[in-house]
């Protein structure tokens, strides 16, 4: 039988992170996914910096989309927009208004 949510994935030993402390590969599957990478590394992070920062942003939308009811746990929301705080500098102490 057809699964009926596709996006649904099977809650499995299978897809359990590796351990803590263990590396994690990821590999660059096309020019699409370089090109995001390169985007996130413009602030000066580092690649493994820029993918740690994309999952932890991804993990928090999953989880407060999930725990607000607006979807079932384990069922990957589709995102449509974003929101960002404004840009605000920081003010260095010599800048006298």
């Amino acid at each position: 039988m057809a699964n009926p949510n596709p996006t649904q994935q099977p809650n499995t030993t299978a897809n359990l992170p590796p351990a803590v402390g263990r590396p994690l590969s990821v590999r660059i599957l096309d020019d699409g996914m370089y090109d995001d990478l390169r985007v996130i590394m413009q602030t000066g992070c580092d690649a493994s910096t820029a993918v740690r920062q994309a999952l932890l942003v991804l993990a928090n939308v999953y989880y407060e989309t999930w725990s607000r009811g607006h979807y079932p746990a384990g069922v990957a929301p589709v995102i449509t927009g974003a929101t960002m705080e404004p840009y605000r500098p920081v003010r260095q102490a010599d800048q006298a208004v």
